[in-house]
């Protein structure tokens, strides 16, 4: 016997973490995050300073101007919370960040970011579960100004591409970056000492102007750029038994599936070569795919930049290209010595 209300219109919620609000857009936990801080000052006043004057004044005298100071700053707090997130949440917040450590060893990154070693020769990267992954950035047409059947035509174009390129597993990574404006505007400075510009005086005013309205502008908004990238990955059921062959089949099976990656299974080095083989083929179809979608083009993303992409995924902080660390050591640890062995 079915003891719920069969419609399903009932057991969706009319609202989701909301509260009843004070006054404005304001809850009574943001009333309790502006209170906290003179109710703190209070309590430590009255209980742990001891009764001393300061300039002839009691120090219990001057709790409630302290309290009110609490109060205002607790307010001013709540006033500045972010409209994605409530008070009560971006405190926890901003507690866990200054108590949790951001600067990890080798071995605690590792964990955290599951990257085992790094393939700069295939622009790989390998994963701590075996998996390996390369990134195909991809850079869209624009379609700001595009009718509805330029639209439909475009999403039937990526329908097509995933149903006859993409027959394995394929992520999708969207992220913004800031725009190197400074760049830019010193392009446009460095032309104004070139003859062509020198002979114009209009040109150059017209650059002047430019210059000016552009450092104006960027002091009111940011000016980003979305980057837009494939994840293509070739884990190890991939590549531990040719594709179509018995051995696959009877892999997958619970028990003897175990006991064939033990007798039959390749070697480490053979299966770290299938894999980059393999995931180098992936790329080559989803770059050959991509280009062939009207207006759109794809290109690898060497190792490192995708290091440089993990690093700011994993940090939240975008470094510009010329304070960028060398990222992937490129010369041996063990160099071959003149007499034909290693030092």
């Amino acid at each position: 016997m079915t003891t719920h209300d069969p419609n399903p219109t009932k057991r969706v919620p009319k609202s989701l973490g909301t509260e009843s609000k004070l006054f404005g857009t304001y809850t009574l936990a943001d009333a309790v995050v502006a209170l906290l801080p003179g109710v703190f000052v209070v309590l430590v006043v009255q209980t742990v300073v001891p009764a001393v004057r300061i300039a002839g004044i009691s120090i219990h005298a001057i709790t409630i101007p302290l309290a009110l100071l609490a109060i205002a700053l607790g307010a001013l707090f709540v006033t500045l919370t972010p409209s994605y997130t409530t008070s009560v949440d971006w405190l926890l917040t901003v507690f866990r960040f200054h108590r949790t450590t951001r600067t990890f060893d080798h071995d605690t990154a590792r964990a955290e970011t599951h990257v085992e070693r790094l393939h700069p020769r295939a622009d790989a990267v390998e994963r701590t579960d075996g998996a390996f992954v390369a990134l195909v950035q991809v850079s869209p047409p624009p379609m700001a100004l595009a009718t509805d059947n330029e639209w439909a035509r475009k999403a039937q174009s990526f329908q097509n591409f995933l149903d006859t390129v993409a027959e394995f597993p394929l992520q999708f990574f969207s992220t913004t970056r800031p725009f190197p404006v400074d760049s830019m505007l010193a392009h446009y400075e460095r032309r104004l000492e070139d003859a062509d510009v020198r002979a114009n005086p209009r040109l150059a005013r017209l650059i002047d102007s430019y210059l000016e309205w552009y450092e104006t502008d960027r002091d009111v908004r940011t000016v980003t750029v979305r980057d837009h990238y494939v994840v293509v990955s070739v884990v190890p059921d991939d590549i531990q038994f040719d594709a179509g062959t018995t051995l696959e089949r009877l892999a997958d099976l619970p028990m003897i599936g175990f006991v064939l990656d033990v007798l039959f299974a390749p070697s480490i080095e053979e299966q770290r070569a299938r894999a980059l083989s393999l995931l180098e083929e992936r790329v080559t179809r989803v770059e050959s795919g991509l280009r062939d979608l009207d207006g759109c083009d794809a290109s690898p993303v060497s190792t490192t930049d995708a290091v440089d992409l993990l690093a700011t995924y994993w940090t939240g902080v975008t470094r510009p290209a010329d304070e960028r660390p060398e990222a992937i050591r490129t010369r041996p640890l063990v160099a071959p010595s003149s007499s034909g062995g290693h030092a």
